[in-house]
């Protein structure tokens, strides 16, 4: 049973039943053990293939359906008590809670953006427009742990949930024995999958009450909802409390949960130096003590969302509905903040589509992230097409074709993605087209086999020679201007921006493990006929928390005779300071370099080098760097997106050794199977 607090009012520490009701439905249900057994090997088996690749580089957004069940009105949690939990779940798993400084050094290095948000529904499963938030009046007074799935049925007195496989349910009631939450592992029923929380331990705001008035139940237990264990291996009632794992190798093995909010080095299960890594979100200190996630967590959230909750990526529930039921539409998503109208209103960069991904070998539809091409070797595109048109509405059809280009912040339209520019090498051209019909409500994804250029073709662009990026567009009528709401202009940008079936994907995904320099490089160029004067800008994007200057430092160098000769003549701007040796030091975010005109055809590369400066361990973490051409209005002409993953050294690692078992699934930790760096002589 749940372990109950000394007070039967409200309890004092925390208490999660999330084991208990996973054993009480694997005693009920040998079809729920069986599916959490397979989702457990198919989980180990995605983080073993693809944990070198770290964090991954888009951003997933959840759903959310909150069901407030109340009694009384006190209980009747305010919408700004609802969002202030939804900001503090974005926080926690982005890492940017304000209370991220406070992980102690010797934990630092491992603390990771989990690269989640959550967001409130517009889009009820009616297709009806919602707040994502529904209100029941109980006469339940109080709920206890013998009725905590009541609260999941109208019937009994709670509120039935939306379906799971496209929304995350929570459930806010007051319980009246100590519960503070619990959450459902993947695979559970459909009908009782979600998160449970008591009033006085949700949000910020209004009811939350000390010491749970952080928000962090909620992180904790969809935590859970994630696949996340608690990080003492739930082995407490074991007579060896070193025997269980949370399946995290760099967790450290740690013996019992953690109450309060302690300080200093808590050393368990011969885990020292560091000792117990208590400031996880997934121990049971009070929310004034967790403030982390580790890399192995992110990842093996990650991996829930790839292999259990898959479909929870195509849900429309935030796509809104306006002016009644949508029409069916196929459309491509350009931005994560994208809704699909036209023209699209984000203030995010056009050329990030995570509609679009390519995947070194053909398992894109196993792992939906995103890899940079090799070069002469076949390789995998994979790209999402949507229909914003309400379930059970009209399938529509149209043929989507796909382009490849040099990647470059330069980019126009028609040229070079027809082939049109030859010089030094052909620049672009169609990889091929194929038929879609995709219902109303729902998502399909499409498969191309493409082998990119010979790299050595583009030697001229440096480092940037592997590298390239890829256009989709969905063209349902066969004349001009091809189904698209505004028709086509030479500026790619106003393209992508004003038609919701056109998406643009420009990533360079830069790798370290913080001890050294990395590189990357984008082409600058004109590849069109006009003569325009050159307007860069670098851009890191407004978000609470580190940023790439935080890491460290950019330095920029101009190469190629072109741009050598444009930085010769002085470059201006702002935000910059020249070195000695003719590099510009990037001193802040906006920095812009404002340099005379290119002649067409004449072209060169940006040398962009990221210096860690060692002012703070920043752990797993994905930062971005938006290289960005304007035009003479200032307004974005296209632009390369750079992404800095950061991993934890090697000296971050935990060496723990423990065997366990969970769901009757042996595990034998990575450092020991591998020979990793934790192995002893």
């Amino acid at each position: 049973m749940v372990k109950q607090p000394r007070q039967q009012d409200k309890p004092r520490r925390r208490t999660c039943g999330t084991m208990d009701e996973h054993r009480h439905l694997a005693h009920l249900d040998p079809e729920y053990s069986r599916r959490r057994r397979e989702i457990e090997l198919e989980t180990r088996q995605f983080i073993e293939r693809y944990r070198a690749e770290g964090l991954r580089t888009g951003v997933v957004r959840i759903p959310v359906v909150v069901h407030v069940v109340w009694n009384t009105a006190a209980q009747n949690v305010s919408d700004a008590q609802i969002q202030s939990q939804i900001n503090v779940l974005n926080a926690d798993f982005r890492r940017t809670n304000a209370d991220a400084g406070s992980v102690p050094p010797h934990f630092a290095g491992i603390a990771a953006d989990a690269r989640i948000e959550f967001a409130l529904a517009v889009r009820d499963p009616n297709c009806a427009v919602t707040t994502g938030i529904t209100r029941t009046n109980t006469a339940t007074t109080g709920f206890t742990w013998a009725t905590r799935n009541n609260i999941k049925s109208a019937a009994a007195g709670g509120a039935d949930p939306w379906p799971s496989d496209r929304y995350l349910n929570i459930w806010v009631a007051n319980f009246t024995d100590g519960i503070l939450g619990f959450a459902t592992f993947p695979g559970s029923p459909a009908a009782l999958d979600g998160f449970v929380v008591d009033t006085e331990a949700f949000g910020t705001l209004g009811t939350a009450a000390a010491p749970f008035n952080l928000g962090r139940t909620g992180t904790h237990e969809i935590g859970h909802w994630l696949n996340l264990i608690h990080i003492w291996g739930d082995d407490t009632t074991l007579l060896n409390q070193c025997s269980g794992s949370d399946q995290c190798a760099d967790t450290p093995n740690q013996a019992d949960e953690t109450y309060g909010n302690p300080s200093g080095i808590r050393i368990s299960c011969g885990n020292g130096p560091n000792g117990d890594n208590y400031q996880n979100y997934m121990d049971y200190t009070d929310d004034a003590g967790m403030f982390m996630f580790t890399l192995d967590q992110a990842t093996r959230m990650n991996a829930a969302l790839m292999v259990a909750r898959a479909s929870i990526l195509a849900s429309d529930g935030l796509i809104p509905v306006t002016g009644g039921p949508p029409a069916s539409d196929l459309w491509m998503q350009d931005n994560a903040d994208d809704i699909g109208a036209e023209p699209n209103a984000s203030t995010n960069p056009m050329w990030i589509s995570d509609d679009i991904w390519v995947r070194n070998a053909a398992d894109g539809l196993t792992n939906q992230d995103h890899q940079n091409p090799n070069g002469e070797q076949t390789n995998y595109v994979y790209v999402r097409v949507r229909n914003r048109g309400c379930a059970g509405a009209a399938a529509q059809s149209g043929t989507l074709k796909l382009y490849w280009a040099k990647a470059s912040s330069s980019l126009s339209w028609p040229a070079p993605w027809d082939g049109s520019v030859t010089t030094p090498a052909l620049m672009g051209g169609l990889i091929g087209s194929q038929a879609v019909t995709v219902n109303g409500g729902a998502t399909q994804i499409v498969q191309f086999m493409w082998t990119p250029p010979d790299p050595s073709d583009f030697a001229a662009f440096g480092a940037d020679k592997a590298h390239f990026c890829l256009l989709a567009r969905i063209e349902t009528s066969p004349a001009a201007p091809f189904g698209m709401t505004s028709p086509e202009t030479s500026s790619l940008y106003a393209n992508v921006k004003n038609n919701n079936n056109i998406v643009w994907k420009n990533i360079t995904i830069v790798d370290t493990d913080g001890e050294g320099a990395r590189f990357a490089d984008v082409v600058i160029g004109r590849f069109d006929r006009e003569r325009r004067a050159m307007r860069l800008v670098f851009q890191t994007p407004k978000r609470r928390g580190h940023s790439l200057f935080d890491w460290g430092h950019i330095l920029v160098e101009f190469r190629g005779d072109a741009l050598r000769a444009w930085a010769k003549t002085g470059v201006k701007g702002e935000g910059f300071e020249r070195l000695a040796d003719g590099r510009l030091f990037i001193t802040r975010s906006g920095a812009e370099l404002v340099g005379p005109s290119l002649k067409p055809g004449a072209f060169g590369t940006l040398h962009v080098q990221f210096v860690p400066d060692g002012r703070r361990a920043t752990g797993a973490q994905v930062f971005e760097l938006d290289v960005i051409e304007l035009d003479a209005k200032g307004r974005a002409m296209g632009g390369q997106r750079l992404l800095l993953k950061t991993m934890p050294s090697r000296k971050h690692l935990s060496c723990d050794t423990q065997l366990g078992t969970f769901d009757g699934v042996a595990w034998v930790p990575k450092s020991l199977g591998s020979c990793g760096p934790c192995c002893r002589g």
